[in-house]
């Protein structure tokens, strides 16, 4: 057992140090405010996201992931109920940033892909499939541990605070990043199965970011 837990914390070395490039990548784009290098950070994310995709690509099953969803109580249920969550979550996220904290600074990662059809389906292909899949197989299957209470409750912190530090630099946006994520690291905690957050974080971003991909395609297309 404790060789096992070992063989694991020693596997998030690499996924820590490509994060930690990206987020010094990433920051320096920011911290210069220069609009011209915004497009910087697309291909920064599609780059962080695919690499931590490719290093935990065994830990994916689609015959898993098929009988998984076969189960009403195991697979259905939970993932309607994580919907749920994830609706209120973004619900009051968007309540608190235009009600609560009007006016204060929340720097989000910021993308400037409208200006090209490659950059357009180099965002599609991020946000819709690379992004899910990394997040949930990095922040939830590989950092949260389940041995003991108390060290669950350490990596889910861990977790939150790895995947925040990759959508903002500052406090309210790190808090709304972890406050979306919290459905999902409920979803993983209580059903110990990763193909729940990863199909509802994967119908969310299509929701989310569909409509916007598809109306500055369409206007790319028709200029």
């Amino acid at each position: 057992m404790h060789s096992d837990v070992e063989k694991k914390s020693n596997r998030l070395i690499i996924p820590l140090v490509w994060e930690a490039i990206f987020v010094l990548c990433t920051l320096a784009v920011v911290l210069r405010d220069d609009r011209r290098h915004f497009g910087l950070t697309l291909y920064f994310m599609f780059i962080f996201y695919l690499g931590i995709v490719i290093y935990y690509r065994k830990e994916l099953s689609i015959k898993k992931f098929f009988t998984s969803f076969m189960s009403f109580k195991d697979f259905i249920l939970p993932v309607l109920i994580t919907s749920a969550g994830m609706a209120l979550c973004r619900a009051l996220s968007r309540f608190a940033a235009f009600n609560l904290f009007a006016g204060h600074q929340k720097i989000m990662m910021p993308l400037a892909y409208s200006s090209s059809i490659p950059g357009m389906i180099i965002l599609a292909l991020t946000v819709i499939i690379l992004q899910p899949l990394a997040e949930e197989l990095f922040y939830r299957k590989a950092v949260i541990r389940f041995s003991d209470n108390r060290l669950m409750f350490v990596t889910i912190l861990a977790g939150f605070v790895l995947e925040a530090v990759t959508r903002s630099y500052t406090p309210l946006g790190i808090l709304e990043a972890v406050l979306i994520s919290v459905p999902l690291v409920v979803s993983y905690s209580v059903t110990r199965n990763i193909y729940v957050p990863l199909f509802v974080h994967f119908i969310f971003n299509i929701i989310v970011n569909m409509p916007d991909l598809v109306y500055d395609f369409m206007r790319l297309m028709l200029a």
